[in-house]
């Protein structure tokens, strides 16, 4: 289901593009981005049934249960959210349910899909009608883009012919419901009987399964009237991702499976409405055997689980740097850390994007001095944390700000270094960890600091190209 805030949308916040998604171990999103527009869930509605039964997604996703999975999958591409695409399962005589990746068979493609609708009479500005078949071409363009910008089987076929479809679009020309205070329902995707299990036994490493979505509903007016087409394109894209087998939402406010549609902002800096995120997920998703048990857990509450070692001893970094060709740096990280590039620069995390115990993040800006920069945005950057510390240090032998401040609501502490390049560029170095764990984690992001190296703005013959930020 697709919902929206009653009363409009909410507009961008933050610094924009200044600084990427963050989501840390107690569930905190830091994202800069704007959000607005739309918030989205899936209807779970279901019947009972004698044998096995989906009665929901996944419980709590954490980074440890995702490391014992991909160590028996070691080919996943990453980042991704697998563990947001789950399906619950029940099986009677288990004390325990399965979580489970469900879809489409990949001989089940191309899917044949059609659309109905809409019918816009009592909703048309009679100055300034809009047709119908935009509505319809914005949904055709959703399935299009799936096909044409993600790996996997995605194909689709459009027919006219009453019942025989895979998919039903149903496109309602009526305002969205509003089943709760403040939410706004834009569109739905029945999947409480989506995924039939076929055959399941406690323990499985795999259960037998059958996915069918019959239908997607997308409503193209709220209170204030139509959407746009571009509105209602973003609608079926989401809606497009749940019909292909996703249960829950991404918890990355950068990825088209978050549960709020972004607006436009972060979207025109890249070509592609689906995130590296998005688009790794659902490779994963239909490579993976059909049925795969992700975990089992347990029928109430969560495992006790023992805490993870402090790092120790001297800091250990990956040998291979992390090189950035678009903005002219390299650096070397922690070694084992995720690295995930950011429209502008780069994020290393200690666990996954949506679970990690420390990260360090780089953002490149093009200002000509960290005064002009700091002018503009350094109240974004210290958004009602404790400054603790401030200093003047050298990195690699340029001078930079270094401000260190806690958040005491969440329980995090963030190191911030700023240094300017010289030639049009400022790099923002973004530091974090519990505040328990911050003093234990501070050398490695030391370490990794004085590895960076910020390439001149002509690079000479045989070095790392770079001829000039992208302004």
């Amino acid at each position: 289901m697709i919902q929206g805030p009653v009363g409009g949308a909410a507009g961008p916040g933050g610094a924009g593009a200044a600084r990427g998604p963050r989501r840390g171990r107690r569930g905190r999103s830091r994202a800069r981005a704007g959000l607005g527009l739309l918030v989205l869930a899936v209807w779970a509605a279901g019947g009972c049934r004698a044998g096995p039964e989906v009665v929901g997604g996944v419980s709590r996703a954490d980074r440890r249960d995702y490391r014992a999975f991909r160590a028996r999958f070691p080919d996943l591409l990453e980042p991704n959210y697998l563990p947001f695409m789950t399906h619950r399962v029940r099986i009677p005589g288990s004390d325990e349910d399965a979580l489970v990746f469900c879809r489409f068979e990949i001989d089940a493609f191309p899917l044949a899909v059609r659309l109905e609708g809409p019918e816009l009479d009592d909703l048309q500005d009679e100055f300034h009608p809009t047709p119908p078949e935009r509505y319809r071409a914005a949904v055709r363009e959703a399935f299009r883009a799936w096909a044409r910008e993600l790996e996997g089987p995605f194909d689709f076929v459009f027919v006219e012919e009453d019942g025989a479809s895979d998919l039903v679009v149903r496109i309602r020309g009526e305002e969205a419901p509003v089943p709760v205070p403040e939410v706004r329902v834009l569109g739905s995707a029945p999947l409480g009987r989506a995924c039939r299990i076929l055959e399941a036994r406690p323990g499985a490493d795999r259960l037998a399964v059958d996915f069918r979505v019959p239908e997607l509903q997308i409503y193209v007016a709220d209170e204030y009237g139509l959407l746009t087409p571009e509105q209602v394109l973003q609608v079926a894209r989401h809606e497009i991702g749940h019909a292909l087998g996703m249960r829950g939402h991404s918890p990355v406010p950068a990825d088209l499976m978050y549960e709020m549609v972004r607006d436009r902002k972060l979207l025109r800096e890249r070509e592609s409405a689906f995130s590296e995120q998005d688009e790794n997920s659902f490779a994963d998703l239909y490579r993976l055997p059909n049925g795969t048990v992700y975990r089992w857990v347990p029928r109430e509450g969560e495992p006790d689980r023992e805490p993870e070692p402090l790092p120790a001893g001297p800091p250990e970094l990956d040998p291979a740097p992390h090189v950035d060709a678009r903005l002219g740096y390299s650096v070397r990280t922690p070694r084992g850390w995720l690295r995930v590039e950011t429209p502008r620069g780069m994020v290393a995390l200690d666990g996954v994007t949506w679970d990690y115990r420390a990260s360090l993040q780089i953002v490149v800006m093009a200002y000509d001095t960290l005064d002009e920069f700091l002018g503009r945005y350094a109240g974004a950057y210290l958004r009602g944390g404790r400054l603790v510390e401030q200093a003047n240090v050298i990195v690699r032998g340029r001078e930079a700000l270094r401000l260190v401040e806690v958040d005491d609501t969440h329980g995090w502490t963030e190191e911030l270094t700023f240094l300017a390049s010289g030639d049009g560029r400022v790099f923002v170095v973004v530091a974090d960890a519990s505040r328990e764990e911050y003093e234990a984690f501070r050398p490695w992001f030391w370490a990794a600091l004085a590895t960076l190296e910020i390439w001149p703005e002509q690079a000479a013959p045989g070095e790392p190209g770079w001829s000039g930020f992208p302004r």
